[in-house]
């Protein structure tokens, strides 16, 4: 998750721009505690709604599990890989070419 301090904002206002056009979320903080949630407007939050969106978004930055998703959404585990499917969300991240590597070095 990107988080950003207030008094950032005036200095450096291009990490919130850039934090859109990566269509990610950003945590504003004053004073050492959280103070809101800057997000981009994206069709995704028009239909999957606000929470079940961030919810989605902290999953794919793993910053939540599959378990922890699938809880925050009122689904079983199996329901949400579904829905992961579905909408094109990877379930892991995976880099083949670096297991490639790794397994001619061994």
């Amino acid at each position: 998750m990107n988080t950003i301090k207030t008094q950032e904002l005036k200095i450096i206002p291009n990490k919130l721009t850039e934090s859109f056009n990566n269509n990610q979320y950003i945590l504003i903080i004053h004073n050492g505690i959280p103070f809101g949630v800057a997000l981009p407007f994206s069709a995704g939050l028009m239909e999957q709604g606000l929470m079940p969106w961030m919810a989605l978004k902290a999953f794919e930055t793993g910053d939540l599990s599959l378990g922890q998703l699938a809880n925050s959404l009122g689904k079983n585990k199996v329901e949400t890989l579904k829905m992961l499917g579905q909408l094109n969300i990877p379930i892991a991240d995976y880099d083949l070419q670096e297991d490639l590597e790794a397994i001619k070095k061994l």
